[in-house]
Formats: structure tokens, sequence, C-alpha cells
């Protein structure tokens, strides 16, 4: 089946759910004066929402751009202290029949003027605008699960996501390989939306490779079908169970059918609180040795050896390696598949990588070497103090000659050590500093410099 084909179908699902969507719009703009709760702003703004990301998924511009619109409004009302008169009301039914003559007119097969409802509902939400006033501006805090009774990414992952896993099996179930190929494309787009719109970044991963799979065999369809499908199931229970921000980790299997061993670096996510992993490939080793560079193949990212020498001064820091070793494989840390062998050793080669560089560049006594030294500043965890400590060591690592690549794949490493580390004193030696905010802040870090590198080349030794 081919581009065009798929498109056809993926317009279909279109013309199938929106008509559903505009019914709960509409439903909610007419209720929303006199029960004007969180769950209804809510339920609102999830309709909006899914419709303005299908419009998107087909290329359907114009109501794309009003469910935005409408979308951006609805946000202002989950500020319980705005009121909602008849003349807002008002408003916002006219935008419902502007999305409602776009799509009847796609659902009919007539041609409608896309442009005059654009220009009449751009004056209808200016007019919302001026209404509101200064609660456009008001900062508003998004309602969490609990206050909205009900979990919306649950409810997309029992509902919109199953649904799609459904018509993965029924195709596999037909043995069609076009079927199966447009299912699987139609199938991906959508969970690859709703990954980016949860911020699941190991969702995403499962679909993304599931396609490059398909693209690089297309004699393999069936198999690798299967395999997704299987992975994605996986997947959804992890989110079922109340992962909220992995969505699952791509099956190694699926990503060997890539053939991109560097790129799983980063696509595979690990199970420590949802966070991405850098992990040398399973049937690779990546090890640190006595002059601190480390040996890789050729097609592994390396971090290479920094311009200072080795010292003896990190001794006092060694007797916590055991205990923090035990701590990365046990549940506190990771509740599957736990870190091998080679990645410990790596771990523990930036460990001792940076009580080095304190050692030589910061003149930190031998005795003061320490995990906590990585965190703590004067006692307290210290955000700024491990940013800058970091950007100073990585300066340190730094060649004329590295490629922006290979500097990315280094901090992403120092950050992922470093994060695990502030776990372990947190879960080990309570330390009432280490709050969940800074652990959230440190994890940010790591997950934004993934990506950053993701946008990259890989890097390798060559580099």
């Amino acid at each position: 089946m081919n581009d065009l084909q798929i498109q056809a179908q993926a317009y279909g699902y279109f013309l199938a759910e929106a008509p559903e969507l505009l019914l709960t719009i509409e439903q909610e703009i007419l209720i929303l004066p006199n029960e004007h709760t969180t769950s209804r702003v809510h339920s609102l703004m999830r309709a909006l929402h899914t419709l303005k990301g299908a419009a998107a998924n087909v290329g359907l511009k114009t109501i794309e751009r009003i469910s935005h619109d409408f979308e951006d409004i609805t946000r202002v009302f989950y500020n319980l202290d705005v009121e909602i008169d008849l003349s807002i009301q008002s408003l916002l039914l006219d935008g419902y029949t502007g999305l409602q003559e776009c799509v009847d007119g796609l659902v009919q097969g007539r041609e409608i003027d896309e442009s005059e409802i654009g220009s009449r509902l751009a004056v209808t939400i200016d007019s919302l605008k001026a209404l509101l006033g200064d609660w456009m501006d008001a900062e508003v805090s998004l309602p969490t699960a609990m206050e909205l009774g009900f979990d919306i990414v649950a409810s997309i992952f029992e509902t919109t996501v199953q649904e799609q896993l459904e018509a993965i099996e029924m195709a596999i179930t037909a043995q069609d390989p076009a079927e199966i190929e447009a299912v699987i494309q139609t199938a991906a787009e959508i969970c690859i939306g709703l990954g980016e719109s949860f911020e699941l970044p190991g969702f995403v991963a499962i679909n993304q490779v599931a396609m490059e799979a398909i693209r690089l065999h297309p004699d393999l369809l069936e198999p690798i079908a299967l395999l997704a499908l299987n992975n994605l199931r996986e997947a959804v229970g992890i989110v079922l169970a109340g992962d909220r921000a992995t969505g699952g980790t791509v099956h190694p299997d699926l990503l060997e059918l890539t053939q991109l061993p560097a790129e799983s670096l980063l696509t595979e996510q690990s199970e420590f609180d949802g966070d991405w992993s850098i992990e040398p490939h399973p049937t690779e080793t990546m090890e640190f040795d006595s002059d601190w560079s480390m040996d890789a193949p050729l097609t592994e990212p390396v971090v290479a050896a920094p311009e200072f020498e080795e010292t003896r001064a990190i001794a006092s820091g060694e007797a916590e390696l055991p205990a923090f070793r035990a701590f990365l494989t046990s549940a506190k840390f990771r509740t599957r598949n736990g870190i091998s062998t080679d990645t410990q050793n790596l771990f523990d080669g930036i460990l001792r990588l940076a009580w080095d560089w304190f050692a030589q560049s910061v003149d930190t006594p031998a005795t003061e070497l320490s995990l906590e030294l990585l965190i703590t500043s004067d006692g307290l965890a210290d955000a700024d103090y491990l940013h800058h400590w970091v950007r100073l060591l990585l300066a340190g690592l730094k060649k004329p000659s590295d490629t922006l690549s290979l500097q990315l794949y280094r901090a992403s490493c120092v950050y992922q050590v470093v994060f695990a580390v502030a776990k372990y004193l947190a879960e080990m030696q309570p330390l009432h500093q280490i709050t969940p905010e800074f652990l959230t802040e440190l994890r940010s870090t790591l997950q934004s410099t993934v990506v950053e590198y993701k946008q990259q080349p890989p890097a390798t030794l060559s580099d």
C-alpha cells in the first residue's frame, strides 16, 4: 500500500472520529455555564485537543487551527473564578458551529469556504479574548489526575491506544501484507502523537522503531508487526500500571532490525523513574582503563581521555562503590532488566573520573572525595553547583577536534551517573535536602541532553 492509500485510510479514521468529538464539544459548552467544574473544562479541552491532533494528522489545517485557538481559550476556564456568562457561551458555540461546518462539508463531500469560516472565527476568538480580559494573561495551573477524578493518560491508553492495537492484531490475523503496512503506519502515527503529547519518549520510540524496521525490511512485515504489537502491549501495561515518564522500552529484537546500534543507546529507556538510559550495546563492552580512556568498538560513542593524570586520591570514595553498585541493580532504582556488569563498570569509571577531577582541579582533599560531593555544596543539594562542576569537567575533556555529538554523549553519560548518585543518596542515606523537585530538575537536564544528542549524528571513535 502506497502513501496515498495510507493517507486515505487515516482520513477515513478522522471522518469517523470527528463527529463524536464535536458532539462532546457541543455538550460541554452547553453545560459549562451552570456546571463550571475542573472535570467539565478538561472534557472540553480533551475533545478539542484530540480533534486538533486528528486534523493535523491528515493535513486539515483549518480545523487544526480553529481547534487550537479554542483550546487556548478553554484553558483559561481551569481558573474556576472565571465567569462563563451567556456572551462567552454564545461565542464558544460559534466556534463549535464553525468546526461543525468544516467537518460536515468533509463528511458530505461538499465544497466549503474554509477561508471565510477561518476569518469569521478569528473575529470570534478576538471577541472572546476581549471579554476574558486579564484572565487571558493570568497563569493557569493545569489540574492533576486527582483533581479531575480520573487519569487522562490511562483513559486514552485504555481506549484510543487499545483500539490501535486491536487494529494491528486484526491485520496480522488477516495476513494481508498491504493491510499490515497500512495499519502499522496509521497506528504508529497516532501513538507517536499521543506519546509526544503525554511526554512518554519510550512509547514514541517503540512506534518510530517499528516504522523504521518495516521500512528497512518490507519482506518481514508480519513478524515485525507481531513483535511491535507485543512491545506495544507491554508498554501499555506499564503505562496503565502508573508509568508517566517513559511509556515503555523498545524491545531489543525490534531495535536490532533497524541496524542502528549507536542510536539504540538513546532510544531504549531504562526503568529507573522513567529516565533515559545510555548503555553499551549488549554484545559489546565499554570500560575505562587506567588512563581514563574508554575501550569501545568503532560504532559506539566514546568518552575521550581527560588531559590530567590519574591520582590515588580517589581511594576514600572507593568504599562507597559496592553499595552503590548494589543499588543500581535493585528494584529501588530499576524494576526490570538489571543493569549489566559492563554498565556498572562504566558508571564506576565515570565516578572515578569525577573524583579525580575534584582532586586535581579543585584541590579537594582525599578524605572528602565521596558520592555526596557530586551533589551537595555546604551540606545542601545544589543544582547550580552540580551543573557548574559538570560543565568544568566536560570542558576539561573537550578537544578542538571533538564533534558536538561526542560532547553531548559525554554530557549524557555524566548526567546519568550523577542522577543515579542523587537517587542513591536520597534512598540509602535519606538527606532531606535532596528533594523530589531537585531530582525532577536533574532528570529534566538528563532528558534534554539526550534529546539534543539524538538530533546529531551518532558519536563514534573516529570523532
